[in-house]
């Protein structure tokens, strides 16, 4: 027992030796030695005090949290709103250092998770984020800890909508690589990939001064612009979205991904509604009706670049991006309909039967004429007029158009391309 004793003192003896000779301390007096001792083990001391602990982070959580148990929340119930500043003003700084600092991706995991609750629907809380914490939250997103992945993910998503800095500062981070690598990898959870695709959707987007940050787009003259023109452009995001179009093995997933929705049938504890009654808890982690959402909303973002429509619009997407307009989920409804209204300046779906929408669909190819008329214009156009036109890039109106498809055909075609 004496010698362990010895052998310790020994021990701590070459520590202070070996950290008085690191500081190139040649000759102290007794007083310096111990202090330069108490600062350095002190520091450490201090730096893991500032951690937050897997406890305190599960009771944060559930303090914040209440009984807002929505895998998918859009916004932040009352209760949240509430606690949020007497919560996350002086634990916020505290998550984020934990992300940075710990060397546990479960409790990083949880520090995302209470960090998430804290901005969302939260512009003051989403602002206290800071160039040291865009890495640490990218790296994260690479973590061999599935959760710990997704979590990060998260926390992108939320933290990226309507905050110029955020926005930009996880794109100079290298957020769009690290989220293509987990959305690209078949081993990833399916919560990881959702919330991977959930963030690159939100780094795709541009960001304006009015209406809460979004920008309102509208088509004139066949193109997209924004409007009203005082809702200025805070936070242009066509730099993040020529990226992701530049990656054509993330593109063909996120358009493989979109068509595995629409949801079908009643919405169940074993078939959920990614909007309506998935929870949080791992019970849905692995289920497929939770992508297609996200996926569809990076595509969504990226039709903003006329470039990116070629991309979208080739193989069954338009028809999957038909289907999810419909969906009996409002999640997957909303992001087909954007996905839709970016794409084109009318809607292209037509269904045989629109209360069967698993049934036959037409989708008008793109098409406009000299007099900005789409396809679905040409609804209760006579043949002569309107079906029988080529417009200036030499396409016609019968071959584009569901609704000419249906008329017999006439041999008086007025051809725009040579007027």
């Amino acid at each position: 027992m004496e010698s362990r004793r010895s052998n310790r003192h020994r021990l701590s003896s070459h520590l202070t030796l070996r950290t008085l000779h690191s500081v190139k301390v040649k000759c102290v007096s007794p007083f310096i030695a111990v202090f330069v001792i108490v600062w350095f083990f002190g520091s450490k001391t201090t730096a893991g005090a500032n951690l937050l602990t897997a406890s305190k982070l599960k009771n944060l959580i559930q303090e914040v949290r209440g009984d807002d148990l929505r895998l998918m929340r859009w916004s932040a119930t009352k209760y949240t709103k509430q606690r949020q500043s007497s919560l996350c003003d002086e634990n916020l700084p505290l998550a984020l250092r934990t992300i940075s600092s710990s060397s546990s991706a479960s409790i990083k995991a949880l520090a995302c998770e209470f960090a998430t609750f804290c901005i969302t629907d939260n512009p003051v809380q989403r602002s206290r984020l800071g160039e040291e914490d865009y890495g640490a939250i990218v790296k994260l997103v690479q973590s061999r800890d599935r959760h710990a992945s997704a979590m990060a993910s998260h926390l992108i998503y939320v933290a990226t909508f309507a905050n110029p800095l955020n926005h930009q500062g996880f794109f100079k981070a290298g957020a769009i690589s690290q989220l293509a690598k987990v959305i690209k990898n078949k081993k990833s959870s399916k919560l990881a990939m959702m919330w991977a695709a959930a963030a690159l959707q939100n780094l795709a987007a541009s960001y304006c001064k009015k209406f809460k940050g979004r920008c309102m787009w509208n088509w004139v003259g066949g193109e997209l612009v924004v409007k009203p023109r005082d809702n200025s452009v805070l936070s242009d995001g066509s730099i993040i979205r020529k990226e992701i179009m530049a990656d054509s093995d993330l593109i063909n997933t996120l358009k493989k991904l979109s068509c595995q929705g629409p949801v079908r049938g009643k919405m169940t504890d074993k078939n959920p509604y990614v909007g309506k009654n998935a929870i949080i808890g791992g019970a849905y982690d692995e289920s497929p009706n939770i992508v297609a959402w996200a996926a569809t909303g990076v595509l969504k973002n990226l039709a903003l670049e006329p470039a990116a429509r070629t991309l979208i619009e080739d193989g069954d997407t338009p028809k999957c991006l038909c289907r999810l307009a419909h969906s009996p989920d409002w999640l997957e409804e909303n992001k087909g309909q954007g996905a839709l209204n970016y794409l084109r300046p009318s809607d292209p779906c037509w269904f045989r039967d629109d209360d069967y929408l698993n049934g036959e669909l037409c989708v008008d190819s793109p098409f406009l004429d000299g007099g900005g008329r789409t396809c679905a214009d040409y609804g209760s156009a006579s043949e002569e007029e309107d079906c029988e036109t080529i417009n200036r890039q030499g396409v016609l109106a019968r071959e584009a158009c569901c609704v000419c498809q249906r008329k017999p055909s006439k041999p008086n075609i007025y051809d725009e391309s040579k007027n």
